[in-house]
């Protein structure tokens, strides 16, 4: 080898050494600073939450979902189950989550549910809270 590549060859050994010992604890740029949970609404927290559930006129066969935000934080609803007359289930799971930041309204639907079938239904939805707080925040806001 001649000088100028053992020397260059030194230096990035050198430098992935460095890389590799750097403890974890070294300043990251990308780590947050504050710990957040995504957890269940509380029946205070979806007091907050307006839902409004129907069919449109022009199409009896789609059950339409709108979910009004009145959280302080951002939902993320992961799945809606609606319980049909006859007893059966017809279950929907939002891929992505929906998302619905505070004081929006989003709206989805589910397709099969007949007009006059629903018995009722539920909405799976969570927000994220600070740890030890009990409102929900928004993980995105300093």
């Amino acid at each position: 080898m001649t000088p100028n590549k053992s020397h260059l060859l030194n230096l990035v050994l050198s430098f992935a050494g460095v890389i590799l010992i750097t403890p974890a604890w070294a300043w990251n740029p990308f780590a947050k600073t504050k710990s957040f949970k995504e957890v269940e609404l509380s029946a205070t927290e979806w007091q907050k939450v307006e839902l409004v559930a129907g069919w449109a006129a022009d199409s009896g066969n789609n059950l339409l979902i709108e979910i009004t935000n009145g959280l302080p934080g951002p939902l993320a609803c992961h799945a809606v189950l609606v319980n049909l007359q006859s007893g059966g289930p017809v279950k929907k799971a939002f891929t992505p989550y929906l998302y619905i930041p505070p004081a929006a309204t989003k709206q989805t639907g589910v397709n099969g549910v007949k007009k006059g079938m629903m018995k009722d239904y539920a909405l799976n939805c969570s927000c994220w809270k600070k740890e030890g707080d009990k409102t929900c925040v928004d993980p995105g806001k300093k």
